[in-house]
């Protein structure tokens, strides 16, 4: 996990971790949309977890995933709008 991928010198476990908090930020500002049961929606969003950061680390890997300001400000205005999605 710790090592260094050829293209740009990006750890893997870094970028593992970046697509992780992408794709569980978008799926808990989706989730008021959801309209299940009270118990199956976090069963359901859970289980898209991992292969969503599975196909979103591939796709990243594939385009030469960077950490600049771009995908860091991604990344932070996504977990503000899963604050403000949920504190309304």
């Amino acid at each position: 996990m710790l090592a260094t991928l050829s293209q740009h010198g990006v750890r893997l476990d870094k970028l593992m971790l970046f697509h992780f908090l992408l794709v569980t930020a978008w799926l808990l500002t989706l989730s008021p949309l959801v309209h299940l049961t009270y118990g199956a929606t976090p069963l359901v969003l859970s289980s898209l977890v991992i292969p969503l950061t599975c196909i979103s680390t591939l796709i990243g890997l594939k385009i030469g995933h960077g950490f600049d300001k771009l995908p860091s400000t991604l990344l932070f205005s996504s977990w503000m709008l899963v604050w403000a999605v949920h504190l309304l």
